[in-house]
C-alpha cells in the first residue's frame, strides 16, 4: 500500500543552455512575476522527478513563488556534455546559468546529496551573487568533504575495496552500453539509500529513475566527489537562513557530514531523522517539505495572505 500518493507535476518545460553548449531540461512552476524562486536540486544518479511532494508542497503553501526543477548534465532529460565537465565545478557554474534563465526575485536554493554539493561550489565560485540573490539555503542528506573515507555502513576493508571496485564497474558499465549492450540494474537500492521500512513505491520509483540515468554519467562523475573539501565555502552562507538535514541511517553521505555542516553554520536549524536513510526527500516528504516551506516563508515572505493549511504529501 502506498503510503504518500505522487502528485503530478504540471509545470512549464525550459531548455537553458550553458556555456559550453549543454542544454539543461527544466521545469518551472508558478507565476512569472514571482516574488522569489525555489530552485530544487537532485542528487547523482537522480532527477528532478523525484522532487514531485515538495513542488507539491511549495506550490500549495506559497502560490506566490516560482519553483523550478532541473536536471543536472547528463542526468534526467538534461544533455550530457564531455567527461571533463562532469565535476562539482562545473554543476556550480551550470545552477549559475539556471538562475540567470529562469529565477525572480531572491533564491532559496535547496539540494540533495549532490544537489547539496553543487550548492557548495556555487556559493564558493560566486560568493558576491550568494549575497545579492540568495535568500535561504537547504542542505539535504549532503556533505561539505570527506567521501572517500565513507564506509558506507560497512566493515572498512569492505568499503575500501568498494571504493576500489566502482570506479572500475562504472568504467566496465560504460563500455558495455557505448557497444551496443544494456546497462547493468543498480543493486541493493533498498539497502543503500533508504532506511527502516520505506514505501516499496518510492523504492520502485528511484529503481526507474536510477536504471534511466546513462551509464556515462555514473562513470563520468563519481571522481568528483574523491576531492570534494568545500568546508570553507559554507562560510559564504552564513549570513542567510539555513536547513541542514539528514537521515540517521544514511549510507551515502552519513549524519556525520550533516553536523559537521551544521557545526560550520551554527545559525543552521539542524535536523535528523531517526531510521531514515539517504531518500529523506521521500522518506520524510512532509517534514521535509513543510520545513522548506517555513524556510521560504523565512527567506521570501509572502506577497499575499496564504492559503489555508494542508497536508503536504
Amino acid at each position: 500500500m502506498v503510503r504518500h500518493p505522487w502528485p503530478a507535476l504540471e509545470g512549464r518545460p525550459a531548455a537553458v543552455e550553458t556555456g559550453d553548449g549543454v542544454v539543461l531540461h527544466a521545469e518551472v512552476h508558478g507565476p512569472d512575476s514571482a516574488a522569489g524562486t525555489v530552485v530544487l536540486l537532485h542528487g547523482y544518479q537522480l532527477s528532478q522527478r523525484l522532487w514531485a511532494r515538495q513542488v507539491h508542497a511549495l506550490r500549495e503553501a506559497r502560490p506566490d513563488l516560482r519553483v523550478v526543477t532541473y536536471d543536472h548534465r547528463g542526468h534526467g532529460r538534461s544533455g550530457r556534455g564531455t567527461a571533463e565537465r562532469a565535476t562539482l565545478g562545473q554543476l556550480g557554474r551550470d545552477l549559475r546559468t539556471v538562475l540567470d534563465a529562469l529565477a525572480h526575485g531572491p533564491a532559496l536554493l535547496a539540494g540533495h546529496s549532490m544537489g547539496g554539493m553543487t550548492v557548495m561550489s556555487f556559493a564558493e565560485q560566486f560568493p558576491h551573487l550568494v549575497r545579492d540573490r540568495v535568500a535561504g539555503v537547504g542542505l539535504l542528506a549532503t556533505s561539505s568533504a570527506g567521501l572517500a573515507q565513507n564506509t558506507f555502513g560497512v566493515h572498512p576493508v569492505l568499503a575500501r575495496v568498494a571504493h576500489a571496485a566502482v570506479p572500475r564497474l562504472n568504467a566496465w558499465a560504460h563500455r558495455r552500453v557505448e557497444r551496443g549492450g544494456r546497462k547493468p540494474a543498480a543493486p541493493a537500492t533498498r539497502w543503500l539509500l533508504f532506511g527502516e521500512r520505506p514505501d516499496p513505491f518510492d523504492v520502485r520509483r528511484t529503481q526507474e529513475v536510477l536504471d534511466g540515468t546513462h551509464a556515462a554519467t555514473n562513470h563520468h562523475f563519481y571522481a568528483t566527489f574523491g576531492d570534494h573539501d568545500r568546508t570553507h565555502a559554507l562560510a559564504h552562507l552564513a549570513e542567510v537562513p539555513v536547513v541542514v538535514a539528514a537521515g540517521e541511517r544514511d549510507r551515502i553521505t552519513p549524519v556525520e557530514h550533516a553536523r559537521a555542516i551544521a557545526a560550520a553554520l551554527p545559525h543552521a536549524r539542524f535536523v535528523t531523522y531517526p531510521r531514515c536513510g539517504h531518500m529523506v526527500q521521500l522518506e520524510r516528504a512532509h517534514d521535509l517539505s513543510r520545513r522548506l516551506v517555513a524556510l521560504a516563508d523565512e527567506a521570501v515572505p509572502a506577497t499575499a495572505p496564504r492559503p489555508a493549511a494542508r497536508r503536504a504529501g
